[in-house]
């Protein structure tokens, strides 16, 4: 008996959430920043609700009820548009150790973007509409997280935006 294809995918984007929740909060360890360090804690807080909300979809498949997840409301989700940072494959904690607090949250942000994207890719394959939906709304919620740690990164500068907004004019 083959494995439903929504079946194999909920896992993989489960191992995904796990491994994002891990990585926040290593992060949250090692910054120094109390602001920083509160947002790391909240948005690992997130990934733990959409791996709660992939189980119970899982959950659900599997004793044959209906769909669980809020549909994405778009038909395809926008990748992250964030400044580019050095990307790293692993975390050397080695070097985060030595990291000042913006490096840490960019590393926060390269995961969003990786995740991101990761879930486009799995949108793009999927063979049902469910398994598409799904990801295209896990999709814009990783866009969000990433659009969030800017808006920290952002405030830690004091450069006078937040949220890609001027929040002051020198004009009068």
């Amino acid at each position: 008996m083959q494995v439903p294809e929504i079946v194999v995918v909920l896992h993989k984007a489960i191992d995904k959430e796990k491994e994002a929740i891990t990585t926040y909060l290593h992060l949250a360890k090692i910054i120094k920043d109390v602001k920083a360090k509160n947002v790391l804690i909240n948005l690992a807080s997130d990934e733990v609700g959409h791996m709660n909300k992939l189980e119970d979809h899982l959950s659900s498949y599997l004793q044959g009820k209906s769909w669980v997840i809020p549909h994405s409301s778009e038909a395809e989700a926008v990748a992250a548009v964030i400044p580019k940072s050095s990307r790293l494959e692993k975390i050397d904690a080695g070097k985060l150790a030595r990291a000042d607090e913006v490096r840490i949250l960019e590393v926060a942000i390269d995961k969003e973007i990786a995740a991101n994207q990761s879930y486009l890719e799995l949108s793009k394959g999927a063979r049902s509409k469910e398994a598409r939906e799904l990801f295209l709304a896990l999709a814009k919620e990783e866009d969000m997280h990433a659009k969030i740690l800017k808006a920290e990164i952002d405030s830690i500068g004091q450069n006078g935006f937040w949220f890609d907004m001027q929040e002051f004019t020198m004009e009068q």
